[in-house]
């Protein structure tokens, strides 16, 4: 992925985050007798947040304590089941550009001064491999919307959330959308030290699992512009990692209390995902038929890259048997 394609993607997310709270009442609306308003509010808002009332209500009804953070964490393990098809092919399209990463490496070795022909060599081996470069961002940007749309649904909540505890967190409603971060130095100016470390925790896990998450993806993804591209996409990693942990600090606990929830269940699949693989290629666990194509594609880099060096060998042996024969040759002409 090139620079401005992660700039871009950057600036895109951004956007987005402050985007998805226009359009909802900051105070909170009752979306039970409140019809929506726009395509936002009606196929993710409103959908999202009647669906954490039905599930508060039914763990309230079994009188279960804490029944509003629960029913966060079931909402999120629905969401993961449901989209564990694209949480497949994300780690199919990681394991895949990790296994063409020596190839990728002896191309950027011999077409290094020649971008151009680097980047064309760069996608006939993804396209002979069957392999999408992108495949390993794609499942997570089609997820986007639900984070943002569960963003929303949990400022319109509003007034819900506000009694709503959950262990060490007061108040799941807490920090206000319109607070932004005064929130932080007026807890800290009240000397009210444990209540503000109760709201930090969980920004903290967030920024943990999320660099973690991240720093794991881009370990794993080769890159065209060799180290210094592995080292402007480690530096994005660690300016989104913080971007969101800012972000946390903004918006309700129950919305980190998702994320968090999320990023733990993701990590939780990928360890089952290799442990059913036997800690093999996760690819021939799910029958990808481009398996044989990443050894033809393999197999073809190689020749191609070792093509030039075996000339090259050979005309250094013959430059390096050139003085032997002249030394040769004159010992004959004397006798």
């Amino acid at each position: 992925m090139k620079r401005k394609h992660l700039i871009l993607l950057l600036v895109l997310v951004v956007s987005m985050l402050l985007l998805s709270g226009c359009g909802v009442p900051t105070g909170g609306v009752d979306v039970v007798t409140t019809d929506p308003s726009g395509p936002w509010q009606t196929f993710f808002v409103w959908p999202l947040a009647k669906g954490l009332i039905w599930l508060n209500d039914t763990l309230a009804g079994a009188n279960l304590p804490y029944s509003w953070g629960f029913a966060i964490i079931l909402f999120t393990l629905a969401i993961k089941v449901i989209t564990f098809p694209l949480t497949v092919t994300q780690l199919k399209g990681m394991q895949a550009q990790k296994d063409l990463q020596p190839r990728i490496q002896e191309l950027q070795k011999k077409y290094g001064k020649d971008k151009e022909k680097l980047s064309q060599e760069q996608m006939k081996l993804y396209q002979e491999a069957g392999v999408n470069p992108l495949s390993g961002c794609l499942p997570m940007l089609i997820q986007m919307p639900v984070l943002f749309g569960l963003y929303s649904a949990l400022i319109s909540l509003g007034s819900r959330l506000e009694d709503a505890n959950f262990f060490w967190i007061p108040n799941l409603g807490f920090p206000h959308y319109t607070d932004g971060m005064g929130w932080i130095t007026q807890l800290f100016s009240n000397g009210e030290y444990v209540r503000l470390v109760s709201y930090l925790i969980l920004p903290a896990l967030l920024m943990v699992s999320q660099f973690y998450m991240q720093k794991m993806t881009t370990a794993s993804t080769p890159t065209a512009g060799g180290e210094g591209m592995a080292g402007m996409m480690g530096q994005m990693t660690t300016i989104m990692t913080l971007m969101f942990g800012f972000f946390t600090l903004q918006v309700p606990a129950g919305l980190t209390l998702y994320w968090v929830t999320s990023n733990f269940l993701q990590m939780g699949q990928t360890v089952v995902v290799n442990k059913m693989q036997g800690g093999g290629s996760i690819l021939s666990m799910f029958g990808k038929k481009s398996t044989p194509a990443l050894a033809t594609a393999s197999a073809s880099i190689v020749s191609t890259a070792t093509a030039g060096t075996d000339d090259d060998s050979g005309e250094s042996d013959d430059k390096a048997a050139q003085p032997a024969r002249r030394t040769t040759r004159r010992q004959r002409r004397r006798k």
